[in-house]
């Protein structure tokens, strides 16, 4: 199991709180740099065990378009148990659900998704998701 780390990048922050969950905060533009960071922290700690990763995108403004291209062809559903986000826009849900969405066209698994207004939505979700795993 991880143990709790930190990881800062252009103006976004990550960290992984134990046991299963890691955070994101995303302030600004997304850039294609960023992204690809973004997945080699997913891929550290998606290659130690499955995580819940929850995504704050209050104060996100932009993802630029080649960011977005790389996140869809090098995501891997294998690394999550869900994604949270929170704060999302409108448009921000539409790009999370799109992903989805080709993610299951080109027949990786797909994981659930929710959309929530604060930290402690995404932590009760967390409980509620964790339940349903131990079953």
């Amino acid at each position: 199991m991880p143990q709790p780390r930190e990881w800062s990048f252009g103006t976004h922050r990550a960290w992984f709180e134990p046991p299963d969950v890691l955070w994101m905060k995303i302030r600004g533009e997304t850039s294609l740099q960023d992204a690809i960071t973004i997945l080699e922290v997913y891929r550290e700690v998606g290659n130690q065990q499955r995580f819940f990763l929850v995504t704050d995108l209050s104060e996100a403004t932009s993802v630029d378009l080649k960011a977005r291209d790389h996140v869809s062809w090098n995501f891997h559903t294998e690394w999550f148990h869900g994604a949270i986000y929170i704060g999302a826009g409108l448009m921000q849900r539409a790009v999370a659900t799109s992903m989805s969405f080709f993610h299951s066209l080109t027949g990786q698994a797909t994981r659930p998704q929710h959309f929530v207004s604060t930290e402690n939505d995404a932590r009760a979700l967390i409980a509620e998701e964790r339940s349903l795993l131990d079953r």
